[in-house]
């Protein structure tokens, strides 16, 4: 078919196009919202601000297609492929990722408000400044991906794979992280308040100056993570691993941290104050005070040398 030909048989009401193919086509700034492009090919094709609203994308292949600016809200794109495709800008709140594949592709300022994301595949994408609010990413692959200044707040991230990825000052509100992987995360700065991370790797990851305001980090691993400056205020760290880890300054006021494994661990000008330590241990940490180390044996904590 004749790509040219799209947008006459479209104001025919022709609205099925399913498995064919419109490589390389340009079909800029088209209005193409509510038809069935199931299984088409428009790899490496100029879709720059069409209006697929409301249409089917499934299995299609948009790869390196230019969707900048593309109106693709509540478009269903499950299991596409959309490999180092251009989505600078674009509109996808609503619509159904899920399964798709997106490595390497530019979402710079896109907006996913609500997008089903379960187990997409963003490796190496680029998400800077992207709309992610209420984001269903259950089960993703964000390994390596740019979220510098990203909105999280109130996503599912549940079991994603985070690894590597770099969410520097994202709000990440409220937002499911539990048993995600987490490992050489970048999150400085990052807002976490109220945030599940409950069972969570963060293993040598970056959040320092990272608000964790009411965090819920029980059993999770921190183990030679920089903590330094970040505010842990009210957060519970209850059996949770910091082996190693360097707390830096970090408020850990009204925090539960009993039973938890503070080994190794830079503690130098952290702020105990009002926090639960019970059962924690302290093996050959760094930078406490006699105050602070007198404070914690007579509330408990365990394993306090004052050599």
């Amino acid at each position: 078919m004749n790509p040219n030909d799209i947008p006459q048989d479209y104001a025919a009401m022709e609205r099925e196009f399913q498995n064919l193919s419109f490589s390389e086509a340009s079909l800029s700034g088209v209005d193409l919202s509510g038809t069935d492009f199931s299984h088409a090919n428009f790899n490496g094709a100029d879709l720059s601000k069409v209006n697929l609203s409301g249409s089917k994308l499934v299995w299609a292949d948009l790869n390196r297609a230019n969707l900048n600016q593309a109106n693709l809200s509540w478009v269903n794109l499950f299991h596409a492929s959309l490999l180092w495709a251009n989505l600078n800008e674009a509109t996808l709140s609503g619509a159904n990722l899920s399964s798709a594949r997106l490595n390497h592709a530019n979402l710079k300022f896109v907006k996913l408000i609500e997008t089903n994301l379960t187990e997409v595949d963003l490796q190496g994408a680029v998400l800077t400044h992207a709309d992610l609010t209420r984001a269903n990413l259950f089960k993703a692959i964000l390994k390596e991906t740019d979220l510098t200044d990203a909105n999280l707040d109130d996503a599912i991230l549940r079991e994603s794979n985070c690894e590597g990825a770099i969410l520097r000052a994202a709000c990440l509100r409220r937002v499911d992280l539990e048993k995600a992987q987490l490992q050489e995360t970048i999150l400085n700065e990052a807002d976490l308040t109220k945030a599940d991370l409950i069972g969570a790797d963060l293993s040598h990851a970056d959040l320092t100056n990272a608000i964790l305001v009411e965090v819920s980090l029980e059993l999770a691993s921190l183990l030679n993570t920089d903590l330094s400056g970040s505010n842990l205020e009210q957060a519970s760290l209850f059996n949770a691993n910091l082996e190693g880890a360097v707390l830096k300054r970090a408020n850990l006021r009204n925090t539960d941290l009993r039973h938890a494994n503070f080994k190794n661990a830079y503690l130098e000008g952290v702020d105990f104050y009002g926090s639960r330590v019970k059962g924690a241990l302290f093996n050959d940490v760094v930078g406490l005070t006699e105050q602070q180390k007198q404070w914690l044996k007579g509330n408990g904590a365990l394993n306090i040398c004052y050599l």
